[in-house]
């Protein structure tokens, strides 16, 4: 119907000759920024439900990325897991991602995100949900490699497809709110771990040498914010903003329009008087490079002049700025965190009195590496596949922590601004870790790592926020996705680090990152707000 309504209307771009027909009496049809449109359009059900969607994407991300530390140990006996394994197989999905982030901001920018979601959710819940029925580990490695790739579209391009439903202004603040999912999903994957891993059953398969244990049951579990994300963007639209950087302004005016209709139940489309949308600079030069069709040069053009602007002016400063603060990011908070339930299971055992945090590890038992604190594999008879409940509840502690940074910051970005909060967040998480070292009592060292960890870890979905205001349309998701690689990156830099030098220096391990998060702070002061 919207279809129909839409070809008597005029919509064209600035620059581009109007159609006879979107002119009144020879006047001139009104020029109307984006942010403009979207005032007008308003919020209303199709808005909330991308708003609701996108969380739940994000919150699928999280829970195949991070879910599987949950997993492995549960694992273990079935699939007759070293601790060279276990290593491999938490670390394989991020190199997925790394791997393959590149490739899927190209399609992202070039194909749309909408249809790039879809596609690569439902090819990862495929894959997870083969990974549940792995028999070896080779064919766990090879399908979370797989979950991997896969899961690096969505965790990127989910921040570029929500933004652009808001006005510019308002892309922060609405990319937070949604990133309280990141909270839910420690929370989700916690608890339903401790629910389905506390059964012990088993379900041999007839004609066939497969039992079914809680643990593959659990990965499906994992899988099915995966799959709804990707069945309700099926019946959502596509971003009107990517429709006009392509010069598909038909499209998105039919989008748009439904937008208007849904919002407005009384109007009709002779009411929505948006005719003519000014473009972002250079957008029409970029359109003419739209074209990725032909051979396998042709698209390595393609690719190369879709990155290419990236390390231009006005876009090389900003883009440089994101990337190495996506890195400090992901280092304190994945990096430091991957060692989080060690670090204070030590602390809270600890016989030691009135020490520092450094010497309450110390006294401990000897420092491992977080992969090598799983003994070797010695025999079927002797495996232990028992989860420690301690793990569920540190994850509980520290998801419910996210969860709620995630919903004060929302409400202080309407007060103070974002590079306030960021700013604040990033000192005050350098602050923790260093003051960290100096104060005697265990749970006031927990409540100073558990700052310093969720104060970076949060600024996270910020800078994304940041990233997807602050870039072009036609580069915006590849600046995310190459952003967000280089903090994949740091995320295993950083819990290499500390495998290296804690042991044998604690004290300058809990500065060098605390003073990554201060560098990062200021660092973020020099983008624009």
């Amino acid at each position: 119907m919207y279809v129909e309504k839409s070809r008597a209307m005029v919509f064209t771009v600035d620059g581009e000759k109007p159609a006879t027909k979107g002119a009144v009496n020879g006047s001139e049809p009104k020029q109307y920024s984006f942010d403009e449109v979207i005032d007008i359009i308003g919020f209303g059900r199709t808005t909330l439900q991308v708003f609701v969607a996108s969380s739940i994407v994000m919150m699928a991300v999280l829970n195949e990325t991070m879910g599987i530390s949950i997993v492995i140990p549960a694992a273990q006996c079935d699939l007759n897991l070293s601790s060279t394994d276990k290593g491999i197989l938490t670390g394989v999905s991020f190199g997925g991602i790394i791997v393959s982030s590149h490739f899927w901001g190209y399609i992202a920018d070039t194909k749309g995100r909408r249809s790039t979601l879809i596609v690569s959710l439902l090819l990862t819940a495929t894959c997870a949900l083969v990974s549940s029925f792995s028999i070896n580990f080779t064919m766990m490695a090879v399908m979370r490699f797989l979950v991997g790739i896969f899961i690096s579209a969505p965790s990127a391009t989910i921040f570029a497809y929500l933004g652009e439903f808001f006005k510019t202004e308002n892309r922060t603040m609405v990319i937070t709110y949604a990133s309280v999912a990141v909270g839910l999903s420690g929370v989700f994957t916690a608890t339903t771990g401790w629910y389905v891993l506390s059964f012990d059953w088993s379900l041999t398969l007839p004609n066939i040498n497969f039992v079914m244990h809680p643990w593959r049951l659990l990965f499906i579990v994992y899988t099915l914010p995966t799959l709804a994300g990707a069945c309700w963007l099926i019946v959502l639209p596509e971003s009107p903003k990517f429709y006009l950087s392509r010069g598909r302004q038909s499209e998105a005016f039919v989008v748009l329009l439904r937008l208007y209709l849904e919002n407005h139940p009384k109007a009709t489309a002779q009411d929505f008087d948006v005719k003519h949308i000014i473009p972002e600079a250079g957008q029409k030069s970029r359109n003419t490079l739209s074209g990725s069709t032909g051979g396998f040069w042709q698209i390595v053009k393609s690719v190369y002049n879709q990155t290419v602007p990236l390390f231009k002016r006005p876009n090389l400063g900003n883009f440089v700025i994101c990337c190495v603060v996506q890195f400090g990011l992901f280092v304190v908070s994945a990096g430091m965190g991957l060692w989080f339930p060690d670090i204070v299971n030590r602390i809270t055992t600890s016989n030691a009195t009135d020490v520092t945090v450094c010497e309450a590890l110390g006294s401990s038992s000897s420092y491992t590496n977080a992969t090598e604190s799983y003994e070797e594999f010695p025999s079927r008879d002797a495996c232990n596949n028992t989860v420690n409940e301690r793990v569920f509840i540190y994850a509980i502690a520290l998801g419910g922590l996210y969860t709620i940074l995630y919903l004060v910051m929302s409400t202080l970005m309407q007060i103070v601004g974002r590079k306030c909060v960021v700013g604040f967040n990033l000192f005050f998480s350098g602050f923790s870790g260093i003051v960290l070292q100096f104060v005697g009592n265990p749970y006031a060292m927990v409540s100073l790592f558990c700052s310093f960890l969720v104060f970076a870890g949060t600024s996270i979905s910020i800078l994304n926020g940041a990233t997807v205001s602050m870039f072009p349309t036609n580069v915006r998701a590849m600046a995310v996705c190459l952003s967000l690689m280089m903090g994949r990156l740091g995320s295993v830099f950083g819990s290499n680090l500390v495998g290296l030098i804690m042991e044998q220096n604690c004290t300058l391990t809990f500065y060098l990152f605390a003073s990554g998060s201060i560098i990062c702070a200021v660092l973020t002061l020099i983008l624009p707000s």
